[in-house]
Parts: structure tokens; sequence; C-alpha cells
């Protein structure tokens, strides 16, 4: 029997999914796990934060399903673009095992997506804060902890009331956690809503390169192939999470296609497949959230990788061909470092992080379009979205005062 079925590929390319070849992040794993577990948790948030495709959803979703296994913890799972507390109410109420608890506890809600009165009394709660405000109080009396997941977490006035409310819960004693995970940009903008403070709080964990020894070692064992073999694969992946999946995936059905199984499989091949993958399933959302300021020093680097045939290029080579003042350029290196695009490790330097990420650049029509100078008007408009939303809008109301002067 063929060991390379293509229909029994280990390696994914679905996110989210917990995938049967997946290299754990212990530490972290461990880390957040014995945060919500032990009898008081330090932190009652914890964020997951990462470049796309560093593996945060698939962190959640194993710690989520190891919480869940405990008798005395509930977990729910919130769609961020829902009303975060009408929808925990809802998601209590559909777990036959909790609902019998409100049941027996004789709990009145009007709830939208409940609407249920077990028996009318003068504690009759109507509105969603204070309806699952009563369920975790009922959850807390039953010996029940409560961890709430919600992935790609962005700020709004919703996520805002949701943190207010936690506040409230928390203060009054009531055992309800959060473990969220979200870009950067995304977090930061949540923290710096000082008012927040639930969120504000919250420990913040950002996902690095996955292990190459233990990518390593899966690769040679699930793919059949030699120490050297394997090691180079796991080098061509850079650690990113989602370069790992996608090269195990392509390697294993490029040998489910070949007549003989012994044959050294064609690695441009390989590499054509993997840039397909990349650049359609990451690369693209990835270059399309970065602003134009931050392109254009990621195709001047690109160049420069070009010119030079090096991976590390000189900083100070960076300014020089973005005619870029010092104080300017620091504040787009350090939103690429964060966002985990560039590394910066090696004073004086940065090298593109994610695994033939200057090859999807050279092929961006902003790679050609960079050659051509911006018209001013043009370059206007660069920088006005270049501005902090709250800038932005302040700029508008001037402009519009002006127009009435």
């Amino acid at each position: 029997m063929n060991k390379f079925d293509k229909n029994r590929n280990p390696y994914t390319l679905r996110f989210s999914y917990i995938p049967p070849q997946f290299i754990e992040r212990t530490a972290i794993t461990d880390e957040i796990l014995g945060n919500f577990t032990m009898d008081l948790p330090t932190y009652g948030c914890v964020f997951i934060t990462g470049v796309r495709g560093t593996g945060k959803t698939v962190m959640m979703n194993d710690i989520r399903n190891r919480i869940d296994s405990y008798k005395e913890w509930v977990t729910v799972d919130l769609n961020p673009e829902s009303n975060l507390l009408e929808s925990l109410a809802h998601m209590l109420y559909q777990i036959p095992e909790i609902r019998l608890l409100f049941v027996k506890a004789k709990l009145d809600l009007l709830v939208p997506g409940i609407g249920v009165s077990i028996e009318r009394r003068d504690d009759y709660t109507a509105g969603d804060e204070d309806a699952v405000c009563k369920m975790l109080k009922i959850l807390k009396k039953s010996g029940k902890k409560l961890l709430i997941t919600i992935d790609e977490i962005t700020y709004s006035e919703d996520v805002a009331r949701f943190s207010h409310a936690l506040s409230s819960y928390a203060g009054l004693g009531l055992d309800v956690y959060v473990l969220m995970t979200g870009l950067k940009e995304n977090i930061d903008n949540i923290k710096n809503k000082k008012s927040l403070t639930f969120l504000y709080r919250a420990k913040i964990y950002t996902l690095q390169n996955l292990n190459r020894v233990a990518m390593s070692f899966n690769y040679r064992d699930t793919l059949e192939l030699d120490m050297d073999e394997a090691r180079y694969l796991a080098d061509k992946s850079r650690g990113y999470s989602f370069a790992f999946q996608a090269i195990g995936y392509h390697f294993w059905k490029l040998k489910s296609d070949q007549k003989n199984k012994d044959q050294r499989i064609d690695y441009k091949l390989l590499d054509d497949e993997l840039d397909g993958t990349l650049f359609d399933m990451a690369y693209e959302k990835i270059w399309d959230e970065l602003s134009h300021k931050d392109r254009m020093i990621l195709v001047a680097m690109q160049k420069l990788r070009n010119r030079f045939g090096k991976e590390l290029i000189r900083v100070e080579e960076i300014r020089k061909e973005m005619d870029m003042s010092s104080d300017t350029f620091t504040t787009y290196r350090k939103r690429l470092m964060d966002s985990g695009i560039v590394n910066g490790e090696k004073y004086g330097y940065l090298e593109l992080c994610l695994p033939r990420f200057g090859e999807y650049i050279s092929q961006t029509q902003e790679f050609r379009d960079s050659e051509e100078k911006s018209s001013p008007e043009v370059q206007l408009m660069i920088d006005f979205r270049d501005l902090p939303e709250d800038k932005q809008k302040r700029l508008l109301a001037y402009m519009e005062k002006l127009k009435k002067c």
C-alpha cells in the first residue's frame, strides 16, 4: 500500500483547524493553561498575537479544547462581529448541562435569541448584561468557571461595552476569563483605550517562529526523508507556521503523484506550488493591510536584496533608498517589526521574516509602480492615509471649517 496516498495528506492548508501534524509551542501553551487553571489566575484576559499564518487561532482552539475537558470549566467561542454579551447569554443557554442549572435556579430571562421566562419573579432579568451576570452567579454557585474565546478581535463600541461588563463581573468575584487572538495593531488599538480596564490589563503573547529542530524531525518521520533534506525543508519555511503546513502538504501531494515513489521530487516545482499557496492564501491579505509607506519600505528592501544578493540589509541603505530621515524611518521600522514581517535582531540591519515574501513583493504591481515618482496630489493622499484615524478626522473637520470661512 502506498503511504503517500493523496487522500491521506497529514498536512493541511485550512486555517483555524488543528492539523494532524502540529508543532506545539509548549512554553506559551503551558503558561496560558497554567494561568487560567490556577486557583487565582494572574490574568483575567490573554491576547495571542502574531502575523497572519503563525498559528494564533490553532493555539487558541487547542487551549480551549484542553480547558473544556476539565469538568469545572465551561467554554464559549464568540463571533467578534456579534453583540458579544447577547451572544454569550445565548450560547450559554444552548449548553444542555448549563441550561439545566438555570432551570433549577428558576432564572427568568428576556434576551434576544432566548426569550424564555421560566418562572415570573421579582428578580426578573431584562437585558443581556444583567442576564449574563445572573448566569455567571449561577455558574459560580455550581462550581463552574467560564472561558470565553474570540478570534481576530478588533476594537468597536460593542467590545468596549463587553470590557466594561467583564470588569463589573470580575469586581463581583465571578469566574469569567477571556482568551483572544488578533493582529498587533488591533490589539494595541484596544489596549490604548485605558478606560477598558479589563482588556487594558490583559497579558499579550506574541507568537514567534516554530522550532526548526522540531520541524526537521517532523518532516523526517512523516515524509520519510533523511535528516539533511528534512532540515532543508524546515529552513525553507523559516519557521513560519503556515509555510510548515504548505511545504509538507505540497511535498506529500507531489510524492503521491509520482509513479516511482523512490524518485526525488522536483524542488523547483515545490517552490512554484508553495508560492501559489503563500501568495494567494496569506501574503495578499498581509500586503493589503499595510500602509503605502510600509509597502514602499519593503519594496526598497527587496530592491536592495536583489542588488546586493544578501538577506540582511543595512538600515542606512534602506533610508537612503527611501530618502527618509532617521526619526521617520524608526516609526515604520518598529511597525514592520511588530507586525512580524521584518526582523531587526542584528543592530543596524533588517531582513524579511516570511519565506519567499521577497518573491511576492517582486510580483506585485506596487513594485513596478514604485519606479515612477508620485505626483504631489497622490503623495498627499498617501500621507493622509498613513495618518492615525483620529488625526484624519481632525484634519477633515479642519478642512470643512476652512470651507465655511
